[in-house]
């Protein structure tokens, strides 16, 4: 978003190649959340209105102010691409782009709503039947709108990288610089260097830098700049804003342009859904300090209750991680009614890091899909140092939490057991922990059962919502979208999908995995299970099982899909413990064995009743929704 400015309402349509075209819309898709940065014309020398007098560089625009730019801030469509925008801009000598204001992140769609309502603004601002007094007033009012409104609008959440994408019409590279720095003079602020060079670039600049040597949550000034010889080159910005990446942006795309001066980062494969949000206590859940204060005095907070309740709808689990009396606070939590909600609760007076820690791995879920509330500086930055990958949020997060975008994960009925899941498998830890005798004999005493069956329409909505939260134990790294089950559900491909329940003696763990069989080559390429079944032997039998399938067609074997995403290891190793070995780049084949290592732990219940032949049944309606 740029500010807006008297007399610059008018666009100039620019025309680039397909693939200058395809290399901004990918800037913009891949991104999840983005910040609003409204930028300016300025100037690094400064000191107006005393310098308009005194300068040699003067040049007035229509509202007198000087021109930092050649021709402005040129507001940019693109032939064949209307859903782009962007803004085009000559440095000259002493100019830079700056913008100002607290880090706040939208969803990139209302990012973009706002880009656009600037755009009409700008264009009632500018009408010739407007004096330049009023249209100086409105320009003043309408920025300083746009400042509030994204104060207001937006909310604290950890970037994962400050992004430009830029296409550089010149014929020669330009030195540029990107600085941070609080409004207020204390001395210290970020800087990196980065390098625009001819055609598309796109520059990805860690925000863990950033916020090594700036706090985030302070008024802060962002500087675009060129260096030395860079004055004059004709630069097209189509973003230039602080981003959290898409969960379904791919690992390793290899960003273009030179980018070794600005040390980017390849964002992982999937920004995940927020799986489970760990809460600080006091002036945090409650209002109040349960030591100071006592337990009569505290006050649970309205908007702390309802996200707790609706969040344990959607199936995202709650935990505690606060300095407190243990016995205490969980008196406080029963008497507000809440206590039912949180799993392994880590309270005491150690670092909250460490509880982090605890609470991850009895969850058994990755640091990158937890949330951290907490109303101190002091503790959410203690655990961002431990813990990069965990979404830190400070108390004032409470109140938009249910509309964040990690929060905005579908609701079914395996969602809504799930806490009560977590809860079963805490009684099956210590019915283990009191056997006395080895995992496995005590897997075989849990009449473990696998059912498999055909993915169709009214398990299709659960099989999306697991491929979404999956990835330990994702082999493909890919995440299924609804267009692609309902393809597979309307058998017009030669694809099968099958669908993967299990129980116990202690209950039921509901739909747990999901695999896509190619029917020619006999090859699995998808396969995604639940972690709440790591480790019991449940793949073993659905591998096993399926290899006898593919030897009565008169396969020699099996062959399964595994692309690492640096999260799924524990994929790779549940093919290893099977026996399988990599034939191919990603491909894996199964044993020439009988049976798998351990698939008769579990006993198979086969419920499918689809032929491994190619077959074309009528398209159901599947997911209650249209496309992914």
């Amino acid at each position: 978003m740029r500010q807006t400015a008297v007399g610059e309402a008018t666009r100039v349509f620019v025309r680039l190649s397909e693939e200058a075209l395809d290399a901004a819309r990918r800037a913009s898709t891949g991104v999840e959340l983005r910040s609003a940065l409204a930028w300016g014309e300025h100037c690094t020398e400064c000191v107006m209105p005393s310098c308009y007098a005194t300068c040699s560089l003067y040049t007035p625009r229509r509202d007198l102010k000087c021109r930092r730019f050649a021709d402005g801030m040129e507001r940019v469509r693109f032939e064949g691409a209307e859903d782009l925008d962007g803004m085009r801009l000559q440095f000259r000598k002493w100019g830079k782009l700056e913008a100002q204001g607290r880090l706040r992140l939208f969803a990139n769609a209302w990012a973009r709503r706002l880009e656009r309502a600037e755009g009409l603004g700008a264009t009632l601002a500018d009408l010739r039947l407007f004096p330049f007094r009023l249209k100086d007033f409105l320009v003043r009012g309408i920025n300083l709108a746009k400042a509030r409104l994204i104060d207001r609008l937006g909310f604290d959440a950890q970037p994962d990288a400050f992004l430009i994408a830029c296409f550089n019409e010149s014929d020669a590279g330009a030195a540029m610089t990107f600085t941070v720095k609080p409004t207020s003079p204390n001395g210290r602020y970020f800087q990196r260097h980065f390098r625009l060079e001819p055609k598309s670039n796109r520059i990805e600049i860690p925000f863990d830098a950033i916020r090594a040597a700036v706090d985030p949550r302070e008024e802060l000034l962002f500087q675009i700049e060129p260096v030395g010889s860079a004055e004059q080159r004709l630069l097209t910005f189509t973003f230039a804003d602080f981003v959290v990446f898409d969960r379904a942006r791919e690992a390793g795309a290899a960003p273009s342009g030179d980018e070794r001066d600005a040390e980017p980062v390849k964002a992982p494969a999937a920004t995940p859904k927020c799986k489970c949000v760990v809460w600080d206590l006091d002036n945090t859940l409650w209002s109040g300090i349960l030591v100071e204060d006592g337990l009569a005095n505290l006050r649970l907070r309205p908007a702390a209750a309802r996200a707790i309740e609706e969040l344990d709808r959607r199936g995202v689990l709650h935990s505690i991680a606060s300095k407190n009396n243990a016995e205490e606070a969980l008196a406080a939590l029963e008497r507000f009614g809440v206590a039912k909600y949180f799993l392994a609760p880590q309270i005491g007076w150690g670092p909250k890091s460490a509880a982090i820690s605890r609470i991850a791995e009895k969850l058994n879920i990755g640091k990158d899909s937890l949330a951290f509330i907490d109303d101190q500086p002091f503790e959410r930055a203690e655990v961002a140092s431990v813990h990069a990958e965990v979404r830190v949020l400070s108390e004032e997060a409470v109140e938009t939490l249910l509309d964040m975008p990690a929060f905005d994960v579908p609701v079914t009925q395996e969602s809504r057991q799930r806490r009560e899941m977590y809860r079963e498998a805490e009684v099956r830890d210590a019915a283990y922990d009191q056997a006395g005798v080895g995992f496995l004999e005590f897997l075989r005493m849990c009449n473990l059962r696998l059912r498999i069956s055909d993915l169709d329409a009214r398990n299709c909505e659960r099989v999306y919502e697991l491929c979404q939260r999956t990835n330990q134990l994702n082999y493909s790294g890919r995440r299924l979208t609804r267009t692609d089950l309902v393809e597979l559900v309307s058998g017009e491909s030669d694809r099968a999908g099958f669908v993967l329940s299990s129980s116990d003696r202690f209950g039921d763990y509901g739909v747990i995995g999901f695999a896509v069989l190619d029917l020619n080559r006999f090859t699995v390429e998808h396969f995604f299970m639940s972690c709440r079944v790591q480790h019991k032997k449940v793949d073993h039998a659905f591998f096993g099982w399926l290899l006898a399938r593919v030897r009565q067609q008169g396969a020699d074997g099996l062959h399964v899909v595994f692309r690492s995403t640096g999260r799924n290891a524990p994929s790779l190793q549940v093919l290893t413990e099977m026996k399988f070995k990599e034939a191919e780049a990603g491909v894996f084949a199964s044993p020439d064995v009988e049976a798998l290592p351990d698939q008769d732990v579990v006993a198979v219940n086969d419920e499918t009743h689809r032929s491994f032949k190619r077959s074309r049944p009528a398209l159901v309606e599947c997911c209650n929704a249209g496309g992914g």
